[in-house]
């Protein structure tokens, strides 16, 4: 734990009730990302239990649960769902970047076939305006270890720190393009010999499901609220949709890049 997140027993009790509170706040985090590293967590607990002893009674319940839960369990799993439960609580709630994701290798699918695939499967990004569903798409890229993203228009690039927070480190680990208009990212990705796919919600377009695939692909996903412009949907080479059966016609567009995306790269293949 950094010194930082540290406090002395006059220097704990020497801050407002509220900033108290907002103290734990930080060593809690600090505690989770020990965690998420899988590195030591007893000292940050046996602080945390002590900076609690330090508050003056009678402490709120939700405190007196932290304390008392975090007194009898000792496994990191445990500990993670107690710090859940200590914020669901305090009717705190959690953006999925701002929970400590667990660190360190982990399982690996090595299936010639579908990094074969992978390595000739690129994704056009047609003005999203989302950075955050953006950051997401390069984590999925990532995780199945695609060539290359094009970014266009309005689309965020790695340089936001926005992207940063949902791609999780990945955005240094995929290799991308910026184009000013979708048109001219088509039309490159059709020169280097990619067979163009979008996926939107046309009378014509296929389900993910059931196409047999061409590769390369070049995989064409669209704005949240337009979907892909006319004149950039008028240049790919064929239409995918994703079923649906409920009220809602769509998903979220980062949600539809992943499953599409994985369909593309596992789905027939035969199984292991």
């Amino acid at each position: 734990m950094k010194n930082i997140y540290r406090y002395s027993q006059t220097k704990f009790e020497s801050l407002s009730p509220v900033k108290q509170i907002k103290a734990l706040d930080k060593l809690l985090s600090a505690l989770e990302l020990s965690l998420s590293k899988k590195e030591n967590y007893t000292e940050p607990v046996k602080h945390i239990l002590g900076c609690i002893a330090w508050m003056k009674p009678p402490l709120p319940k939700y405190i007196s649960h932290l304390s008392s839960a975090l007194q009898k369990e000792k496994s990191p799993e445990k500990i993670s769902y107690i710090i859940a439960q200590y914020q669901k609580e305090r009717g705190k709630t959690f953006k999925d970047y701002q929970i400590a994701v667990t660190e360190g290798d982990g399982l690996r699918v090595a299936q010639p076939e579908a990094k074969n695939k992978a390595q000739q499967m690129i994704l056009i990004l047609d003005n999203l305006r989302s950075a955050f569903n953006i950051g997401s798409i390069f984590r999925t890229a990532e995780c199945l270890n695609l060539k290359s993203i094009y970014l266009c228009g309005v689309s965020a690039t790695p340089k936001s720190s926005a992207l940063k927070k949902t791609a999780m480190g990945t955005e240094n680990k995929i290799n991308w393009k910026y184009f000013t208009q979708t048109e001219d990212a088509i039309l490159s990705a059709k020169a280097e010999g990619y067979n163009l796919y979008a996926l939107e919600t046309v009378t014509d377009a296929s389900s993910v499901f059931e196409v047999q695939y061409n590769f390369p692909l070049a995989l064409v996903v669209g704005n949240e609220s337009l979907g892909i412009s006319q004149s950039a949907l008028k240049l790919c080479d064929y239409y995918l949709t994703l079923p649906v059966q409920g009220w809602k016609n769509s998903l979220n567009v980062a949600v539809a890049c992943a499953i599409c995306a994985y369909q593309i790269i596992f789905g027939n293949l035969p199984q292991q």
